[in-house]
């Protein structure tokens, strides 16, 4: 797991938003391939083990779930229209990808992303610094605003998936998943096909700035 994403990371319990502090045991670079996710208020506390952030309810990190390894998707169709359907024009922004979209990120990287999230397994190639890796059972640990673009699929998600990713995609961001899921509050779709649809975050209203007179 990249470093510098524990900035956008939050905890996934019940409370007010706030950082995570990280202790690192082992650094590759500026991965963390072993250490402990904390969180501040709560005290509760997530592991990162062989470069995978486990943010889930159970002792699931323990072993007992195995994660795989996804290969690296090289048809040049299939990697255009991810980053189509993903608004990639641009670069920079974080981008996360579930399921079968996880075979993109090596690409969608080269592509101009600053930074690519796997979900629950473990991208091609581990050596890059710009793909992490983090585990979850119904909720992204990700803060209000902070992520650019969402893939999930090909399994229908759980509705507090699709909420959570909605609540952490920035404006405009766009969010991915199969056609069979419910639309979450905040979400507009932009277009769909057989397989999935395409929506949109809603522009999210800055904070009120505080005038004062300038006279004396």
């Amino acid at each position: 797991m990249f470093i510098e994403l524990v900035d956008s990371l939050r905890c996934i319990a019940s409370h007010e938003q706030t950082w995570l502090v990280a202790s690192v045991s082992r650094m590759d670079g500026r991965h963390v391939i072993d250490g402990v996710l904390g969180c501040p208020i709560c005290y509760r506390q997530y592991p990162v083990r062989a470069g995978a952030a486990w943010f889930t309810a159970t002792s699931s990190h323990d072993g007992a779930r195995s994660l795989t390894r996804a290969h690296a998707a090289t048809d040049d169709e299939g990697i255009v229209r991810a980053a189509a359907l993903l608004g990639l024009a641009e670069p920079g922004g974080i981008v996360v990808l579930g399921g079968s979209w996880s075979a993109y990120a090596g690409a969608i990287v080269d592509h101009g992303a600053a930074h690519i999230v796997t979900l629950n397994g473990l991208p091609h190639d581990t050596s890059r610094q710009e793909i992490s890796s983090i585990v979850v059972d119904d909720r992204l640990p990700f803060g209000a605003g902070t992520v650019r673009a969402i893939a999930l699929g090909p399994d229908v998600p759980p509705p507090d998936l699709l909420s959570s990713s909605a609540q952490a995609l920035r404006s405009r961001g766009r969010l991915v998943a199969p056609v069979g899921a419910n639309v979450p509050d905040g979400i507009a779709v932009l277009a769909s096909d057989d397989a999935v649809w395409v929506g949109e975050r809603a522009v999210m209203a800055s904070t009120p700035v505080t005038l004062r007179s300038g006279r004396r």
